[in-house]
């Protein structure tokens, strides 16, 4: 009798530690399973595939850039426009994400998304978001309406809204970006991050960044995210459970990959590459890293990660007719290196 209330105690004792783990939240749930590939590389430049070996999800969200091609989103300011804010509404019949670092361009001044937002069908939604043009605060071509850039904003800018929420930072960090670059136009009056976007030389050279990794990378089916390297040294990752999601947002991630090696290409010393297993252990450091729930609403969850070494996000994503008791499913987690 003695014997069986023991096994009983330890019985419960091992569950309770499951239960405790840091990703308590998603245990119970088949949380996606990856795998690091070797290194594509150009010039100073390291991406490392991240494929899905299990758990993949197929979420059937509709991304900005799909909308506006179809005129089933509208991004306006507010009836009191404020920086820190934006209006969007949802016009189709699917959920419709943003991703963190989206730029958006119009309105009295351009502007990028802080986190991923999921907007529900037929809804309207207030997002936050911050200001990458402090000279402007006038209406222009587009009136008080923004229509996506269909890019992703350089890391270190993106990183300065997510983890510092730092207007000031997001500002600094967008003029030293384009004061690295070696652009064939001057800085505008306005600072605007546009000009990365528009300017010849700018353009010709992160192209070639860009074709070079995604032509290895498209040819993946199962590639569902990235880490990547400059100079040497990982920097951050973006990865998704949905391979088909990831190929949509794929091209706005390697531009901000592509602006950060351009930006950093005067400071590289030497031709070190990264190990896989190297970029295996900043992938599973995110992974393993102890959440805490920065917001959560209704279809969406978003909880934040830190070590000494690594912080980030995860966005995690109720299926529309689950069960209010159903846990969210993961979506995307980005992370930087501290």
């Amino acid at each position: 009798m003695r014997c069986g209330f023991r096994s009983f105690l330890c019985l419960v004792a091992a569950a309770f530690v499951l239960c405790w783990s840091p990703n308590c939240y998603a245990q119970t749930q088949t949380l996606p399973r990856w795998e690091v590939g070797q290194p594509i590389v150009h010039q100073n430049l390291v991406v490392f595939p991240v494929r899905i070996v299990s758990g993949a999800s197929k979420s059937d969200l509709l991304t900005l850039s799909e909308a506006q091609q179809k005129n089933l989103v509208s991004v306006r300011e507010l009836p009191d426009a404020r920086v820190s804010e934006v209006l969007v509404e949802n016009k189709s019949d699917r959920p419709l994400l943003l991703v963190g670092g989206e730029i958006i361009i119009g309105g009295k001044q351009d502007r990028i998304v802080e986190h991923d937002v999921i907007i529900l069908p037929k809804k309207t939604a207030s997002v936050k978001v911050y200001c990458v043009e402090p000279g402007r605060w006038t209406p222009q071509e587009l009136g008080e309406k923004f229509h996506s850039a269909e890019r992703i904003v350089a890391p270190e800018v993106r990183k300065s809204a997510q983890v510092a929420k730092s207007q000031q930072d997001v500002w600094a960090y967008n003029e030293r970006v384009q004061r690295q670059l070696p652009a064939s136009t001057p800085m505008s009056p306005s600072q605007s991050y546009r000009r990365i976007l528009t300017d010849t030389q700018i353009r010709k050279e992160t192209e070639a960044y860009i074709r070079a990794i995604q032509s290895k990378l498209v040819r993946d089916p199962k590639a569902c995210g990235m880490i990547v390297a400059v100079n040497g040294v990982i920097e951050w990752l973006d990865v998704f459970s949905d391979p088909s999601l990831f190929r949509k947002v794929m091209p706005s991630l390697l531009h901000s990959a592509a602006v950060q090696a351009l930006a950093k290409r005067s400071q590289a010393k030497s031709p070190h590459i990264p190990s896989v297993s190297e970029a295996k252990s900043f992938l599973e450091q995110a992974q393993r890293s102890q959440r805490k729930v920065e917001i959560e609403a209704g279809h969406l969850r978003r909880e934040k990660f830190e070590t000494s070494t690594v912080t980030g996000f995860e966005t995690k994503f109720k299926v529309s007719g689950r069960q209010q008791a159903t846990p969210a499913l993961p979506l995307h987690m980005n992370a930087y290196r501290r």
